[in-house]
């Protein structure tokens, strides 16, 4: 796996950007690649000192204490983005003797994505790119997934990230539903819709993640620090390397009639140090 050289922030905070080689397939989540852009907002970042993790949806975060709020836009596949985040926290003022244990991120459930995925299904080979243009015909944008587009190039667009437990809105009158055509007219609905959490012995995709409505702006998820922290009076350094292999998801319908582009999760390890 190639990473990029370190680079180092203003604020306490050090990010570094990993990469590995695209092409992977699971059932759950189609086909994946590495993004050329995916941007998040930021709203909150708070640390924990536990999370009691009773299922892969629980984002409770104990003693929690706030190190950023606002609305910050930042790209995880540039390392010149990151010193945006380094104006969004601070970790001056934390409780000394306090040990932290995890942290927990809340974003917008707005990503920006631009990017193509190499789709193999049924004899057919072709690729799905983001689209610009794609259309939800009125429809909620949290009840569709948008269209790809199979010819051109991938231009930058607005997806909405989904998870659920028990499947989004498929009992209620607007169903979750997937986008068959660049105006949305033709679409496919799923008896469920669900988008779990990945499990790695790494932890790196999170211990839990919000079961988030219809509804919700906004979801959170619970990453364990590689190693609990205790504070002390040295203003500490919060270390955050982002993977995005994977986070570039498409779902192919029917052997190549159409294809749609989802964003997937990113891979996060965080450290604290002084």
């Amino acid at each position: 796996m190639n990473k990029s050289p370190l680079l180092v922030l203003l604020l306490s905070i050090v990010i570094s950007f990993q990469a590995k080689a695209a092409g992977c397939i699971d059932d759950d989540v189609g086909y994946c690649a590495r993004p050329d852009a995916y941007i998040l907002t930021l709203k909150k970042l708070e640390l924990c000192t536990g999370a009691p993790n009773t299922s892969v949806y629980d984002v409770t975060c104990n003693d929690a204490v706030t190190v950023g709020t606002g609305s910050l836009e930042f790209d995880v596949t540039s390392v010149l983005e990151g010193q945006k985040i380094a104006t969004f926290a601070s970790t001056k003022g934390l409780p000394i003797g306090t040990t932290f244990t995890h942290i927990k991120p809340t974003l917008s459930r707005e990503i920006k994505l631009k990017g193509s995925v190499p789709v193999s299904s049924g004899g057919v080979t072709y690729t799905c790119h983001t689209d610009s243009n794609a259309g939800l015909n009125g429809a909620s944008k949290y009840e569709r997934v948008p269209a790809g587009k199979m010819t051109g190039s991938p231009t930058l667009a607005s997806y909405y990230f989904s998870t659920s437990s028990g499947g989004l809105s498929q009992n209620a009158a607007n169903l979750f539903k997937l986008c068959l055509s660049t105006d949305c007219t033709s679409t496919y609905t799923w008896s469920t819709y669900n988008v779990a959490l990945p499990v790695t012995e790494e932890g790196f995709f999170g211990i839990s993640v919000e079961d988030v409505t219809s509804s919700d702006e906004e979801f959170s998820i619970i990453y364990a620090l590689s190693k609990p922290y205790t504070v002390s009076e040295v203003a500490p350094k919060i270390n955050m390397a982002f993977g995005t292999s994977m986070s570039l998801s498409a779902i192919d319908y029917n052997n190549g009639a159409s294809c749609a582009i989802t964003p997937y999760h990113v891979k996060v390890q965080i450290t604290i140090t002084d």
